[in-house]
C-alpha cells in the first residue's frame, strides 16, 4: 500500500515536470518549440497577460512559419494588447445612421484603434496570404491550414474596413464628415477644412492626398475583403441594423454598392485644377450647400476661394474667386458666368444645362463610369460619347483640351 502510494506520487511528480498538457509557469519554454510556444500563447492570452502572449506567439512563427494558430494568435494578442475595448470597435462600425462609422470617435480613442487594428492586421494579412497561396498549391506548404482563411473572414473584414476608414479619418481630422446616401453615393462635408485651406494650401494638399488614400483603401476593402466576407458578415448577425452604412453596403446589391461609394470619393477633392466628377468642368462649385451646376449633387468638385455677397444685388455673388482657370472649359478664363449666380444659387454658365436629380442612376453610372476611364492609351469614351452621355461642359471642348482633361490622373 504504501509502496503503490509512493510510485503514484512519483508519478505524479515526473507528469507535473514534464507535462505539455498542464499550463506551465516555465518562462525557458524550448525556443524552437514551435507547439509549446503556441500553448504558453494561448494561456497566456486566456490570463489576460497579452503582451505575454504576443512574445509567445511571435517566437513560436520564429520557429515554425508555417503554424497558422500563431499567425492568428498573434493578431488577437495584438489586438488586445492595444486597445482596452476590442468589441466597442464593431459597436462603432454598426451605428445605426447613414454617416460612415467611426469619424466621429474621440481623437484618443481614434489614435488607440487605428494603432492596435494596424498591429493585428499584419499578422492577419500574411496569414491570409499564406493560406490561399497553400490552398490553391498544398506543395508548398506556407501554412498548416489549423486555421484557415474562413475561419477568420468576419473578424478580417470588420479590421480591414475599420482600418480604411481611421486611416483617413487620423489624416483629417474628426470636423470632415462622411455619409453614405440613399443611392450608395458619399458626400463628404468639407466646411471646416475648408476655411484652414484658405489660409494653408498644405491643408488643401493633405485633404486631398488623404481623399486619394481612402479611395484607394476602399478599393481593396470594397473589392477584395468585403465581397469575399458578406455572406459570412450577414449570417454572423453582428450588422442587421438596416440603417448603418456597413450593413448597406453589405446588402443584396453588395457590389454595386461599394462601386458606387468608392467612386464618388474622388468628387470631392478641393481646388486642384481638374474634373473630379466627370462632367467636362474644373473646380466648379462654391461651397455653399447646394447644386451649384445641376447636376443633383452638392458642393462636389469644389473651387478654393473665397465668397462675397454683391453689395448691391441680392441675386447674384461676385467675387467667387479667381484662381486662374477656365472652369466651364469654353475657352475664356474667369469670365462673368464663371463667377454669378442667379436668384437660385446656380452658376450662370450652368443655368442652361439639362437639371439632374441626385436619384438619376443612369447620369450618375455614367459620370462614374467617366471618371474611371482614365488611360489616354485606351480610351473607352472618346469626346462625341462624353458629349452624348454628359454634355454640360463636354460640349465646350476642343480635342486638344480632352487631351489634356487625361493628365495628373
Amino acid at each position: 500500500m504504501k509502496f503503490s502510494r509512493l510510485l503514484f506520487g512519483l508519478l505524479v511528480a515526473s507528469l507535473m515536470s514534464c507535462n505539455i498538457f498542464s499550463p506551465s509557469d516555465d518562462v525557458s519554454v524550448d525556443k524552437d518549440d514551435a507547439s509549446m510556444l503556441i500553448y504558453e500563447g494561448q494561456k497566456s492570452f486566456r490570463d489576460a497577460e497579452y503582451k505575454s502572449a504576443v512574445n509567445f506567439f511571435e517566437s513560436a512563427l520564429a520557429a515554425d512559419s508555417t503554424r497558422s494558430e500563431a499567425w492568428f494568435g498573434l493578431a488577437k494578442a495584438r489586438l488586445y494588447a492595444n486597445v482596452k475595448n476590442p468589441l466597442g470597435i464593431v459597436a462603432e462600425i454598426n451605428s445605426d445612421e447613414n454617416e460612415i462609422p467611426l469619424m466621429n470617435l474621440d481623437e484618443e480613442v481614434a489614435e488607440e484603434y487605428f494603432n492596435a487594428i494596424s498591429l493585428a492586421l499584419f499578422p492577419l494579412r500574411e496569414l491570409v496570404r499564406r493560406d490561399s497561396l497553400t490552398e490553391k498549391n498544398p506543395a508548398i506548404k506556407l501554412s498548416d491550414r489549423m486555421v484557415t482563411y474562413s475561419n477568420f473572414s468576419v473578424s478580417y473584414g470588420i479590421l480591414e474596413f475599420a482600418y480604411t476608414i481611421l486611416r483617413f479619418r487620423n489624416s483629417v481630422g474628426s470636423s470632415v464628415k462622411i455619409s453614405l446616401n440613399d443611392d450608395k453615393t458619399l458626400s463628404i462635408d468639407v466646411e471646416s477644412m475648408y476655411e484652414n485651406a484658405l489660409n494653408d494650401t498644405a491643408v488643401l494638399n493633405q485633404f486631398n492626398n488623404s481623399l486619394s488614400q481612402l479611395q484607394s483603401d476602399l478599393a481593396n476593402t470594397l473589392d477584395n475583403v468585403l465581397p469575399k466576407v458578406s455572406d459570412a458578415l450577414e449570417e454572423s448577425g453582428m450588422f442587421d441594423g438596416e440603417g448603418s452604412a456597413i450593413s448597406q453596403l453589405l446588402g443584396a446589391d453588395a457590389e454595386a454598392n461599394s462601386q458606387t461609394a468608392k467612386a464618388t470619393i474622388g468628387f470631392y477633392k478641393v481646388g486642384d485644377g481638374i474634373d473630379n466628377d466627370g462632367d467636362g468642368c474644373v473646380d466648379e462649385e462654391i461651397l455653399d450647400g447646394i447644386d451649384n451646376d445641376g447636376d443633383g449633387l452638392i458642393d462636389e468638385d469644389l473651387r478654393l476661394v473665397p465668397l462675397e455677397r454683391a453689395p448691391d444685388s441680392t441675386v447674384s455673388w461676385i467675387g467667387i474667386g479667381r484662381d486662374s482657370l477656365d472652369h466651364d472649359l469654353n475657352g475664356v478664363k474667369e469670365d462673368s458666368l464663371e463667377l454669378h449666380l442667379n436668384e437660385k444659387n446656380k452658376l450662370l454658365f450652368a443655368v442652361d444645362f439639362e437639371p439632374k436629380k441626385s436619384n438619376d442612376s443612369t447620369y450618375q453610372a455614367n459620370l462614374r463610369a467617366i471618371m474611371e476611364d482614365t488611360d489616354s492609351t485606351k480610351i473607352k469614351y472618346p469626346l462625341k460619347e462624353r458629349q452624348r452621355l454628359i454634355g454640360r461642359c463636354w460640349n465646350n471642348y476642343t480635342e486638344k483640351e480632352f487631351k489634356a482633361w487625361f493628365r495628373n490622373r
